[in-house]
């Protein structure tokens, strides 16, 4: 079975995929930290959800935003906290450890290397995790500011449906959030795909899957990657509910925006071809070709390994 995950690395870079499931590395900070924060944004849409409910046609644009903010920055410090917390366990006081190995480091001989290197590498291991703590805070005001300008939008939406309805806003929102199922888990075993779908929203007994992503879109249209994933889902939505998906969209979270991409059979094609590209990588561990691009290679945790001149 190939995963959606597999899918969406491929489509990233093929070498990670092939570093990816040919090399032992220990992962479970980054599993730990992308499923929180992809259950964060789905969990912030049902609060936004349950607090349009709360909206009454006679409250002015201050108002709503007020009450679309409630709980959001409180829910998001906490959600961070649980990686935070995991960060903070493992570091036991890192400024001291760090100290006292720097200090151990001067009295070793010369010519223990052996000693000498792991301790060089027990502190760079403790520099990198509170580089990693920084950067959580980092990433925690990242969302903070996304939730805030997703409930800006919403609350401008929001006014002008109460007004031009003249409902309040448990009558309204539906417009804003269909009927859903999120992070639905499926497998279709002809195809050998397996995976879950972030978001399927279901209008008038049709199955529409949506995919978030916190990149920014391109100036047109969706990312190929998007669109490979998306249309892999769509597949997948098909035979589980023995339906016809026919469009699908991404929901680019940092600009608020939702992008169309259409099910037909030229990237239905695409993601045939892709799949058996990705079945050489992982069954014949077949060295797949990378083309260079500076900014994923940079941010790529198999930088190292993977290394390139042109990169830097």
């Amino acid at each position: 079975m190939i995963s959606i995950s597999s899918i969406r690395t491929f489509m990233y870079c093929p070498m990670k995929l092939y570093l990816e499931k040919n090399l032992d590395k220990e992962k479970t900070s980054d599993i730990l930290l992308n499923k929180t924060m992809k259950e964060l944004r789905i969990d912030l849409q049902d609060l936004f959800q349950r607090n349009l409910r709360r909206l009454t046609k006679e409250m002015n644009l201050t108002e709503i935003e007020e009450n679309l903010s409630k709980n959001i920055e409180e829910y998001i410090k906490n959600s961070m906290a649980i990686i935070e917390n995991t960060k903070i366990k493992n570091k036991s006081n890192n400024s001291d450890i760090i100290e006292n190995l720097e200090k151990l480091g001067e009295f070793i001989e010369k010519e223990d290397e052996k000693i000498e290197e792991e301790i060089k590498k027990e502190i760079a291991n403790e520099v990198e995790k509170e580089k990693n703590l920084s950067e959580i805070e980092e990433l925690k005001e990242s969302i903070i500011d996304e939730a805030y300008f997703n409930m800006k939008i919403l609350a401008l939406k929001a006014q002008k449906a109460m007004l031009v309805n003249d409902k309040d806003g448990s009558q309204i929102a539906e417009l804003f959030f269909p009927t859903s199922m999120y992070s639905y888990l499926m497998r279709d075993s002809q195809l050998e795909i397996v995976g879950s779908c972030d978001k399927i929203e279901i209008i008038n007994g049709k199955y529409y899957p949506i995919s978030l992503k916190s990149s920014n879109p391109p100036l047109k249209g969706t990312w190929d990657g998007d669109s490979i994933e998306l249309v892999a889902a769509a597949l997948l939505i098909e035979d589980e509910f023995d339906t016809e998906v026919f469009v699908g969209f991404v929901d680019y979270l940092k600009l608020g925006e939702r992008r169309p991409v259409v099910m037909d059979v030229s990237l239905r094609k695409g993601l045939f071809r892709v799949l058996n590209e990705i079945k050489d990588v992982i069954n014949e561990n077949i060295v797949p070709e990378v083309s260079m691009h500076k900014e994923k290679c940079i941010k790529c945790d198999y930088r190292e390994v993977c290394h390139r001149e042109e990169v830097d």
